[in-house]
């Protein structure tokens, strides 16, 4: 690894030997990237992996408005609803759309009393449970609803619990993670600046979904040293079949965190980033044959878009490839598997994209004709448009 990272874990964590540098990789140890590599061009478009649905969000009769479109990991697909979290600061809530885009119901109520939200919030969404589980950053409170939308209870005044990301790792547990926490400073760093900082955060915290309550489970103990970079919000987790993806750009490793809770390091970002912007590599989507990952960017940070990279993990033939630049054309638009590049759900096989009215307007001559009929239907203030894409 590039940095040296201390783990104290008591539930069960393993740290493999990194392989070699070569292409080929270890199926259960740590998997070397280096975006600059000129790993192997893969050739391969969205709709040979996936189905694609367009679905134009309807305002309802109390005129709902998504005032910033799809969230990342603000949407979580059923077979016959769509869950999107409208984050907005007068009137936070979850509204749940049918297929057609129509509203069906909302959850959440405005104010800062039990089941209700003052700003910006995370949820998840237990099918087996049938529950949804809401977490108010402002009023550190989380609420418990039925799935179709019935509040049930909820619990607040958690000491010190700040969460950036909310995931349903298993029947019993919900996971929070906040990639900036800071839970250790190096000594080296510490002898350099004169800070000593401990335990100023947790990175996971564990709730109880039965009673909400902590569950007394120890930390990850990461060391710090990307202490001036940003962390990765929202993106920081990427749900699959089988667990968890965590990501933090204070950290070259991603950990993943199967259903039991076991942690164990899987990529280690070893890229020496030439381009101004660029930071880390992070996956997005965990399919039965890859896993797909791209460079984030620093935001608001002056980058070129054209040197994010696309790489995929071959779980079959342990190998990185790039993904083969696509063109612009009308095909394109909908077989672009870069599309992939934060649109994250809550979802382990559904990727969402956004589409407002004024970019269909713009890219209308490459719009599939499908979105070109929607987009011919729509005015200026309507809802987004949501790509749901869904991996076979």
């Amino acid at each position: 690894m590039r940095h040296f990272f201390v783990i104290t874990f008591i539930v069960a964590v393993s740290l493999a030997m990194l392989t070699s540098c070569s292409n080929e990789q270890s199926t259960t140890g740590v998997i070397e990237i280096d975006a600059n590599i000129n790993y192997p061009e893969l050739d391969i478009k969205l709709s040979d992996i996936a189905d694609i649905t367009y679905v134009p969000l309807k305002m309802g009769k109390d005129a709902t408005l998504l005032i910033n479109g799809a969230p990342i990991r603000g949407i979580f697909v059923m077979s016959d609803k769509i869950f999107v979290a409208d984050n907005n600061a007068t009137y936070p809530k979850i509204v749940v759309y049918n297929f057609n885009g129509e509203p069906l119901y909302q959850i959440g109520e405005t104010g800062r009393g039990p089941g209700e939200l003052s700003g910006f919030f995370h949820f998840a969404v237990d099918t087996i449970k049938k529950e949804v589980y809401i977490w108010g950053t402002m009023e550190c409170q989380l609420n418990v609803y039925s799935i179709d939308g019935q509040f049930k209870k909820s619990k607040k005044e958690f000491n010190r619990v700040f969460i950036t990301n909310l995931e349903n790792i298993n029947n019993k547990t919900l996971v929070g993670f906040t990639p900036d926490a800071i839970t250790f400073l190096p000594e080296w760093l510490s002898k350099k600046t004169g800070i000593n900082i401990k335990n100023s955060g947790r990175s996971i915290t564990y709730f109880n979904k039965d009673d909400l309550s902590l569950m007394d489970i120890p930390d990850i103990g990461y060391s710090r040293i990307h202490i001036e970079k940003t962390g990765t919000g929202s993106a920081s987790i990427t749900t699959t079949r089988n667990g968890s993806y965590l990501v933090t750009l204070r950290s070259d490793t991603t950990y993943f965190m199967d259903n039991y809770l076991k942690i164990t390091p899987r990529f280690v970002d070893i890229t020496d980033y030439n381009h101004k912007g660029e930071l880390s590599i992070f996956p997005v989507l965990e399919t039965d044959k890859y896993v797909f990952l791209t460079t984030t960017i620093a935001i608001g940070g002056n980058y070129d878009h054209n040197s994010i990279k696309y790489l995929a993990y071959d779980k079959d033939q342990h190998m990185i490839f790039n993904i083969k630049n696509n063109s612009n054309s009308d095909a394109a638009f909908r077989d672009n598997i870069k599309i992939l590049h934060y649109n994250k759900t809550l979802n382990s096989n559904y990727i969402v994209k956004s589409f407002g009215y004024k970019f269909l307007i713009e890219n209308y001559k490459n719009l599939p004709y499908e979105l070109k009929q929607i987009t011919d239907q729509m005015k200026e203030d309507d809802n987004p448009v949501l790509m749901l894409i869904k991996f076979k």
